[in-house]
C-alpha cells in the first residue's frame, strides 16, 4: 500500500472526530462531557485489552490495517489521544460551541490537510525533519478556514491555527501525540482571545 493511501485511510478515520463535535452539538453542555468522559473510559480498556490479549490486538489491528502507525501496535493508538483532546478542548471551552468546533475541526480537517498535502506535495521541509512547508501552510489553511465556518472571528481563527499548525509540526512519539494537542491548544488560544 503507498503511502499517500495508508495516509488516506489514516485522515478518513480522523474525520471520526466529527463525531465528537456532532455529539457536543447533540447532547449539549456539560452532558457532552459526561458522554465523552465515559466514552474515553470505553476506549482505554479496549486499548489496554488490545495491548494484553494477542488474539484481540491481531483482531483490531486487522480491522483497521493500514490506518494504525507501527508505533501505535505496542502502544496506545490515536484513538485515545483524539478522545481525550476532544474532552480537553470541550471542558476548556466550557460549552462555547464554537469553540468546541473550531479546535475539533482543526484536528479533523488541518491535520488532515497537512498531513495529506505534505504527503504529495511537500519538498521544502522545516529545520531538516520530516514535516514541510506545503502540508503546514495546507493545515494552516483548513484549520483557519474550520475555525471561521464555526463562527470564530477572523484573528482568533487566525491565532488558533497557527497553534494548531505549531503543535502538528512537532514530531509523534510514544510520549506526545498531536491529536491529544491540536484540540487542546486551539480551544486554549480561543478561550483566552474570547
Amino acid at each position: 500500500m503507498s503511502e499517500l493511501r495508508r495516509e488516506l485511510g489514516r485522515k478518513a478515520f480522523h474525520m471520526l472526530a466529527l463525531v465528537y463535535w456532532a455529539a457536543f452539538t447533540l447532547l449539549g453542555w456539560p452532558r457532552a462531557g459526561w458522554f465523552m468522559a465515559a466514552w474515553l473510559g470505553v476506549v482505554v480498556v479496549v486499548e489496554t485489552v488490545r495491548l494484553k490479549v494477542p488474539s484481540i490486538e491481531r483482531f483490531l489491528v486487522g480491522l483497521f490495517d493500514g490506518m494504525m502507525r507501527e508505533t501505535e501496535r505496542r502502544h496506545y493508538s490515536g484513538i485515545i489521544h483524539t478522545t481525550a483532546g476532544s474532552l480537553a478542548a470541550m471542558i476548556i471551552a466550557r460549552g462555547d460551541a464554537a469553540i468546541v468546533g473550531a479546535a475539533i475541526g482543526q484536528l479533523a480537517f488541518g491535520d488532515a490537510a497537512a498531513a495529506l498535502a505534505g504527503k504529495a506535495f511537500g519538498r521544502t521541509k522545516i529545520l531538516g525533519g520530516k514535516k514541510s512547508l506545503e502540508g503546514t501552510l495546507a493545515g494552516f489553511a483548513a484549520g483557519y478556514a474550520a475555525a471561521v465556518a464555526c463562527g470564530v472571528r477572523p484573528g482568533a481563527a487566525f491565532a488558533s491555527a497557527l497553534a494548531a499548525s505549531a503543535v502538528e509540526l512537532l514530531p509523534t512519539t510514544e510520549w506526545f501525540n498531536d491529536n491529544l494537542w491540536i484540540p487542546i491548544s486551539a480551544a486554549g488560544v480561543l478561550a483566552l482571545l474570547r
